[in-house]
């Protein structure tokens, strides 16, 4: 499996010969095995397939032993294994029904002090008042504390962590209106991987494709398959053959 992840990523390593666009990495390992490792959800009733694909500790180390995954979570494995579903409409319900929670929380316990009081303290009193203790004494306002359980109770798995994440939520959910709050939120939540193509075509920070056949883009004849922008990897990881190994891999950049 590394060495055949080797000759794909090959024509990328950095070895400033070709310039910049095509001397992006380093050194890489198989990762993402864990719920917030930016690897691949597994679709339900798959989870113990013996072709699931899991994280390496060290590309560089012999004999190592893989990571068990997090149960629903994988390195990688062929695409029919994984779930491509998750949805902007998903998204859109999830933060309007975050958005409805606060509010009608917030009609029904006391109001919380804003962050910043607990910040100001910190800074007044930074050697017996941490900032890790201001942080949970704001968290621990009933306000805050129930909104943040109700967070925790949400399927958004699927979706970036920070996806309803707020350090403030009091400014964060509760000053936005509701449909600027559910825009920005269903916005930021699909996961969003840089890809190597099956044609050898890296598409990096939703930008166009650079072919890794092609001594540059400015020399390259071809066309790139796909537009650019995130949504586009997406769709071409979804649409790709069922028996399609997908390997998650961290580059060092």
């Amino acid at each position: 499996m590394e060495a055949a992840v080797a000759d794909a990523l090959a024509p990328f390593e950095r070895d400033y010969t070709r310039g910049g666009d095509l001397d992006i990495w380093d050194s890489w390992r198989i990762t993402g095995g864990t719920v917030h490792g930016s690897g691949y959800n597994v679709l339900p009733g798959h989870e113990r397939d013996a072709r699931l694909l899991h994280e390496f500790p060290n590309r560089w180390l012999t004999g190592h032993v893989p990571v068990p995954n997090d149960f629903g979570w994988c390195a990688g494995g062929p695409r029919e294994l994984l779930d491509f579903s998750a949805s902007h409409e998903d998204a859109r319900e999830l933060a309007d029904a975050a958005w409805r929670r606060w509010h009608r929380l917030a009609a029904e316990l006391p109001p919380p002090r804003p962050l910043e009081i607990y910040i100001a303290r910190h800074r007044a009193e930074s050697r017996t008042y941490s900032s890790q203790q201001a942080h949970a004494d704001f968290d621990a306002q009933p306000l805050v504390r129930a909104y943040n359980d109700y967070l925790r109770m949400l399927p958004t798995e699927r979706f970036q962590p920070w996806f309803l994440y707020f350090t403030d939520p009091i400014t964060g959910v509760g000053t936005v209106p509701r449909e600027e709050f559910v825009a920005r939120r269903a916005a930021s939540a699909p996961r969003r991987r840089n890809v190597l193509t099956l044609e050898g075509w890296w598409y990096e920070d939703g930008d166009s494709g650079t072919h890794g056949a092609c001594h540059s883009p400015a020399d390259c004849p071809h066309e790139p398959p796909l537009a650019a922008g995130y949504d586009h990897v997406h769709s071409y990881l979804a649409a790709l053959p069922g028996d399609t190994l997908l390997v998650n891999v961290r580059c060092h950049v």
